[in-house]
C-alpha cells in the first residue's frame, strides 16, 4: 500500500473544488437530457426509447455491459493517458474494473427496479425524493460504499485476503468509507435527483454518464491521498 500522503477527506475536499466546473457542466448535461425527454424533443425520445427498450429486454446484460464501458473502460483509458493517474498495474486495473462495474452495474439496475416496485414509477416530487432518500442513506451506506471499499482495497492488495483482512482491520468502515461519504454526496445527491426523474429503465443510463465523471475525480482523489477512493454510488 502507498504511504497517505493526505487524508481521503481532505483530498476528496480538493477534488470536489477543483472540479466544481466540470461537475456542473456534467450535472447541467443531464439535466438537460432529461428535460428534453420530459417535454418531448424528438430525437431525444426516440434515441432513449429505443436504449430504454434495449434495457428493458436483457436488463441485466444492458447493466453489465453499459456500466463496465462507463464506470470501468473509459475511466480507465483516460488514467492511462493521464501519467499521474496511471495504474501500476494496467491489465490487473482494467480486469478488475470491467468485472467489478458490471457487477455492480446489475445490482444497481435491480435496485432501481425495486425502488420502481416499491415507490412506483412516477416522475412526481414525493416518489423522487423518497427514492433518493433510501438511495442516499440506505443503499450507498450499507451496501454500495463498503462493498467498493473492500473490492479495491482487495485489488490493492494484490488480491491476497489474507493482506485483505490485515489491511482492513478495526474501525476499517471510519477509516476507508467515512471519509468518502462527503465528496460522494458532493456528485451523487444532485445526480439522484436529476435520474429519479427518469423512467425505470432509463435511470441506469443516466446516472452511468455522471458515474464516468465520478469515476475519473475518484482516481484524482486517490492520487493526492495514497489510498483507494472509490465509487460509493454506481
Amino acid at each position: 500500500m502507498n504511504k497517505v500522503s493526505t487524508s481521503p477527506l481532505v483530498a476528496g475536499i480538493k477534488a470536489a473544488r477543483d472540479n466544481a466546473i466540470p461537475l456542473v457542466v456534467i450535472l447541467l448535461a443531464a439535466a438537460g437530457l432529461v428535460i428534453a425527454y420530459r417535454y418531448q424533443v424528438p430525437f431525444v425520445v426516440t434515441a432513449l426509447n429505443h436504449v430504454g427498450a434495449l434495457n428493458k429486454a436483457n436488463p441485466m446484460a444492458f447493466a453489465a455491459i453499459c456500466t463496465a464501458i462507463t464506470s470501468g473502460l473509459i475511466p480507465w483509458i483516460f488514467r492511462m493517458a493521464l501519467r499521474g493517474l496511471r495504474p501500476p498495474h494496467p491489465l490487473g486495473d482494467l480486469v478488475h474494473s470491467m468485472v467489478w462495474w458490471a457487477a455492480m452495474g446489475m445490482l444497481v439496475s435491480y435496485f432501481y427496479q425495486l425502488q420502481a416496485i416499491w415507490f412506483g414509477d412516477e416522475a412526481n416530487l414525493r416518489t423522487v425524493l423518497l427514492k433518493v432518500s433510501v438511495d442516499m442513506v440506505g443503499f450507498t451506506i450499507l451496501i454500495g460504499a463498503p462493498f467498493n471499499a473492500i473490492s479495491h482495497l482487495w485489488k490493492d492488495c494484490g488480491w491476497d485476503t489474507a493482506r485483505l483482512r490485515r489491511a482492513m482491520g478495526p474501525g476499517w468502515y471510519r477509516r476507508l468509507v467515512f471519509p468518502n461519504l462527503l465528496t460522494n454526496y458532493f456528485v451523487w445527491f444532485p445526480g439522484a435527483l436529476i435520474f429519479y426523474n427518469m423512467p425505470t429503465d432509463l435511470q441506469l443510463v443516466v446516472a452511468n454518464c455522471i458515474g464516468c465523471f465520478w469515476a475519473l475525480m475518484c482516481a484524482r482523489i486517490a492520487a493526492h491521498s495514497g489510498v483507494p477512493i472509490t465509487d460509493v454510488h454506481a
